[in-house]
């Protein structure tokens, strides 16, 4: 079929799509043909109800595109009309986000305790039809509902959170995290968030990292500033080594638009502190935007350690204080510094976080380390004399749990208690949180691991058994950690809808995910695959399944991104589930295979890319550990003064070594760019050309250089043939960021990249809105190299749903890449307010 407009071709469809449209066992609806669904609201008019409004519009037309859906009016009572209507009803809720979605003679009636609670209303009514809301944005299910799904007469769909604080604690420090975020990133993260139904952001910063501090909070003490930045491709901190992108290999540099990847409040800045300046200016943005959606905000430093210009700063009589600088009058003075600071910088925020540094709770698993109440006591005085109004937040690392229940008899009662779960999420929620009484408290499961940043992580089952123990705990709250966004989705979604539901589990869970990104009888075997990678350890993951004599959980670290990640020389992968990995790779490229749409291959592709990569991964570590055994032995060789066998050695064993590393490398990489669809998946690719690519490919190939001098021919033909361009890669299209909620007047920036083989000739956002059936096409301009840059905005009129995306003419090709696949017939959209 060609593709032509999708209105056009819905009018052809929408008599036979339409005729079973509404079920809810109605006799009035059952027959005939639902022309037409109303939305109407009996709420004030305030933002959010409005919202609203537009937001179950939005979803009702990417669900049911062949039926009419209006906004305003009074539906006749006729068969083939149906009528949603919004209200608010507080005095019959007990909490403020509680919610009912009930069926009536007429449709549905949503009603809820506030505006905030029928906001979710309208979030999960779309989620019953299908709908999947992640952290990187929805998901229109490939198979579209048949009929509209609605709750049976008498039997409502009652809803009330299982925990008050619901929300995402995204970790700033690497290329693939919110630190290479700018405006229009931090806009469509807290959109998802909304739509995912949380209400809290909570934010850590590292104010001691050599080099550099994190720019988030920076100030001046004792006649001195520091060196403050976000992590780009020219830092040195976690294991980064400063690259131009223009030297990324396979083609990747095509990927970037300048030869600095980051956030442009660091790139673009002029010095020091324009970085800074930057740096707040966009999140003060962000976190007014997240208060304006009703998402409660937090951030904060660990008050034991400074920058280190400002510790040098320091006099050394404070430095030398018994109890530590934290108790010496000087660092009291330097506490409240900061947190004055941060107040200034972010007046809007809800809550101040403190937190126990990291070095502390990996020591403390050795020896017994007090903690000191003097910052967290100091603080929550501040606060009470500054600003009242604003809780403190007392976290940390998973060790900090062994200090609550002496810091909760000598701290304020209202002081939260929060902590990460202990070895990187794989230890169960702690018993300690149990003991806090009246304390509110919130645990962090993770989402993700960063010892396995690279690999796919699917941890529904974990969130599982955590959210129990946590509401078996009696806590009132709990967060997740993460870094990226659409590859954790898997898991982010879980934790999302079942912090509104108690029953579901995640083998359920799967099953609605998956049911969404494939076809029929695909969906249900995506879903086999992800419980498998999860439950069944078919994948290669940091926890290794078991717990050692000290209690802790035994793991291993295969992407450590917060160092060099390929640890070849200290590392060796699980050799046990390589088989294993190697059945489920192939069960995911089948699937991908299959797809009969290129929405549904794409979907299906990109976690099929990253599973599949996994194992020419995981084959390099392997060879390069041996490897390293084999250079390791040499130099054993050369001290004893043996360099001709050393040389021998390499050249019989290192080199077969390397030459069956290179093209594993490639092979790795080029699965992993073909799949490539988000601005973290573009950090991330920086992150592994910059560790993965340069160890494996420059710094081993070196070492087999220091021992034999001269390297023979077959590895400089291998080297070649490893760094080429992928000469079969097909054009396409992609937009790593996708704003979805603007306000009339406003606008933002949007990214194009086309990855080609070819001469990219012209890319155009297309445009759409106010019920109109023509397409505006605008150019984008180039931004660099095969990046292109649009505008999404300014809109002058408010209430309208906009439609867009993005094409590219290449030379030579026939056909045009769009983003999103299939477009126009499957679009981007965008909520005006």
């Amino acid at each position: 079929m060609n593709i032509i407009d999708r209105r056009e071709f819905l009018k052809t469809s929408a008599l036979t799509a339409a005729s079973t449209l509404l079920s809810h066992g109605h006799a009035a609806y059952a027959s005939g043909k639902l022309r037409c669904i109303t939305i109407q609201s009996k709420a004030p008019e305030g933002f959010k109800t409005k919202l609203a409004q537009l937001e179950l519009l939005r979803g009702l037309i990417s669900l049911n595109s062949a039926t009419e859906i209006l906004r305003t009016g009074e539906p006749q009572s006729v068969t083939g009309v149906a009528r949603l209507l919004l209200t608010i009803d507080a005095p019959a809720f007990q909490g403020q986000e509680e919610y009912k979605i009930a069926a009536d003679e007429r449709g549905a009636i949503l009603s809820a305790a506030s505006e905030q609670a029928l906001l979710y209303a309208v979030f999960e009514f779309l989620e019953r039809q299908g709908m999947v809301f992640g952290i990187d944005g929805e998901t229109v299910p490939i198979d579209r509902p048949a009929s509209l799904n609605l709750p049976a007469p008498d039997q409502p769909w009652m809803a009330a959170p299982r925990f008050a604080v619901r929300g995402l604690l995204p970790w700033p420090d690497f290329l693939n995290c919110i630190n290479i975020y700018n405006d229009e990133d931090f806009r469509a993260y807290f959109a998802n968030m909304l739509r995912m139904r949380f209400n809290m952001f909570g934010m850590h910063v590292y104010t001691q990292n050599d080099p550099l501090a994190e720019s988030y909070l920076s100030f001046d003490f004792a006649g001195a500033g520091h060196r403050a930045a976000l992590e780009d491709t020219t830092m040195t901190s976690w294991g980064y080594l400063p690259q131009r992108t223009s030297t990324f290999k396979m083609g990747a540099s095509q990927f970037f638009d300048a030869e600095t990847f980051g956030a442009d409040a660091t790139r673009l800045a002029a010095d020091n502190w324009d970085i800074a300046d930057r740096t707040t200016k966009m999140l003060r943005s962000a976190f007014d935007f997240a208060s304006q959606l009703g998402i409660r905000t937090g951030i904060g430093f660990e008050p034991y350690r400074s920058p280190t210009e400002i510790e040098r700063a320091l006099p050394p009589e404070a430095k030398s204080h018994p109890g530590g600088l934290v108790e010496s009058r000087v660092g009291k003075d330097l506490l409240e510094r900061r947190l004055a600071d941060l107040l200034d910088r972010y007046p809007m925020v809800d809550y101040i976080w403190l937190w126990e540094d990291e070095n502390a709770n990996w020591e403390s698993r050795q020896k017994n380390i007090p903690l000191s109440v003097t910052p967290f006591k100091q603080a929550h005085d501040f606060l009470r004399r500054h600003a009242p109004k604003k809780q403190l937040v007392l976290a940390g690392w998973g060790g900090v749990v062994r200090h609550f229940t002496s810091l909760h008899q000598r701290l304020p009662d209202d002081i939260i208690f929060s902590a990460l779960s202990d070895t990187l999420g794989w230890e169960p929620v702690n018993k300690e949180f149990g003991k806090l009484e009246g304390r509110e408290r919130w645990p962090i499961p993770w989402l993700e691991d960063d010892p396995s940043m690279w690999f796919p992580q699917f941890r529904a089952s974990r969130f599982e058994s955590d959210m129990k123990r946590a509401k078996d705990f009696g806590c009132q709250g709990m967060l997740g950690i993460h870094w990226r966004h659409r590859i954790v989705d898997p898991t982010a979604t879980y934790f999302a809808n079942a912090g509104w539901d108690s029953k579901l589990t995640a083998t359920e869970h799967y099953k609605k995910f998956c049911a969404a990104q494939a076809s029929g009888s695909r969906a249900k075997a995506l879903a086999g695959l992800f419980v498998d990678c999860d439950q069944h350890r078919k994948i290669s993951s940091t926890f290794l399944g078991g717990y050692g004599k000290d209690g802790f959980a035994k793991h291993i670290e295969l992407t450590g991104d917060y160092s060099e990640a390929f640890t070849y020389e200290t590392t060796e992968p699980d050799l046990s589930v390589l088989p294993a990995q190697r059945e489920i790779a192939r069960g995911f490229r089948e699937l991908t295979d299959a797809a009969e749409l290129p929405t549904e291959q794409e979907r299906i592709g990109y976690f099929a890319g990253f599973v599949r990569m996994m194992v020419p991964y995981c084959d390099a570590f392997e060879s390069a550990h041996q490897l390293h055994a084999v250079l390791k032995g040499a130099v054993k060789l050369r001290d004893y003064g043996k360099s001709d066998e050393a040389r021998a050695r390499v050249l019989q064993d290192g080199v077969p070594l390397w030459l069956t590393i290179a093209p594993l490398v490639r092979q790795t990489m080029l699965q992993y760019q073909a799949i490539i669809a988000t601005r973290n998946d573009q950090g991330q690719l920086a992150s592994m050309q910059n560790k993965f690519l340069r160890i494996t490919l420059e710094r081993l190939r070196l070492s087999l250089e220091e021992f034999l001098g001269e390297l023979p021919p077959d590895v400089d033909r291998a080297y070649t043939a490893s760094i080429a361009p992928d000469a079969t890669m097909s054009s396409r299209v992609f937009v790593p960021t996708r704003p979805s909620l603007l306000q009339a007047g406003e606008k933002l920036r949007i990214f194009i990249v086309v990855p080609s083989n070819g001469t990219v000739r012209e890319v155009n956002l297309c445009t759409r809105y106010g019920n109109r059936d023509e397409w505006t096409a605008k150019p984008a301009p180039l931004a660099g190299r095969h990046v292109y840059q649009a505008e999404l905005g300014p809109f002058a009129q408010g209430g309208n749903i906009v439609e867009y995306y993005a094409t590219a003419t290449v030379q030579g090709e026939g056909r045009q890449p769009v983003a999103p696949p299939e477009a126009p017939l499957n679009v981007y959209q965008l909520t005006v307010i």
